[in-house]
């Protein structure tokens, strides 16, 4: 027997995130979890890379990132990340946009080493050190990245890690430990780079040791997308989501 039914309020959810996750990353989507409640529905994607993070295998990503957008469900998103912040690095922000807006030309779109770039900002802070579990050639690349947006690059330590499997296993403890130690040193804020390294259990106590911003990849990155929506939500770690985005 045919049944009737009702199609749902077209503001059954408030907003609607997309997720452009790599293969490899075992970390975003935990931690961002936590940071929406049940009216923010979420989508994720899956891009193929490769295990070994290097900056060749990164640029490599740029082809399948189209193919990984056309995976998301065909809706009008708020707004679209996608979600490495090496990879937006060596590929860039603007080519990132440049992609996704070509199948949602309506969404706001963000990555990490972009969001970082505007969180920072949204505190004043030029002066930064950062730590990052990559490579020396992948530091050094994001170090310049930031450099060429006038960010200061007072310190950095990096975990020297080109295995992203073993990233996502790296410890908060020696992740808190390396901020702190970069963090007592002159500096406005402390960036800690990486979608697939744990950071949201330790970013409000490295904060209260250090009085002063702690940001990390995937807090800016959700905070971004939040802000570029238009939603000034604060549930999130630290004292970036107290923080409006800066006008221009």
């Amino acid at each position: 027997m045919e049944k009737n039914f009702k199609l749902d309020d077209p503001d059954y959810y408030s907003m609607r995130f997309g997720l452009i996750v790599l293969q490899s990353d075992e970390t975003i989507e935990q931690e961002i979890r936590s940071t929406l409640d049940e009216s923010v529905a979420i989508y994720h994607s899956r891009i193929p890379c490769d295990q070994s993070v290097n900056n060749e295998n990164l640029a490599k990503m740029e082809n399948d990132l189209p193919i990984a957008v056309d995976l998301l469900p065909k809706i009008d998103f708020n707004s679209i990340g996608y979600a490495c912040t090496s990879g937006a690095t060596v590929i860039g922000s603007e080519k990132i946009n440049k992609l996704i807006k070509e199948q949602h030309k309506n969404a706001f779109i963000t990555d990490p080493i972009r969001a970082v770039k505007e969180a920072l900002n949204s505190f004043g802070c030029k002066n930064i050190a950062f730590v990052s579990p990559y490579e020396q050639s992948v530091t050094q690349k994001l170090k310049q990245n930031l450099q060429s947006d006038n960010f200061n690059i007072s310190n950095e330590k990096s975990f020297n890690e080109s295995d992203d499997t073993v990233v996502a296993r790296i410890s908060e403890r020696d992740s808190l430990k390396a901020i702190l130690e970069i963090g007592k040193n002159d500096c406005d804020a402390v960036f800690i780079s990486c979608t697939n390294l744990k950071t949201f259990k330790i970013i409000d106590e490295a904060e209260r040791v250090l009085n002063k911003p702690v940001v990390s990849s995937n807090q800016a990155m959700i905070w971004h997308m939040f802000r570029g929506s238009g939603n000034e939500s604060t549930k999130g770690p630290g004292m970036l989501f107290k923080q409006s985005l800066t006008k221009s």
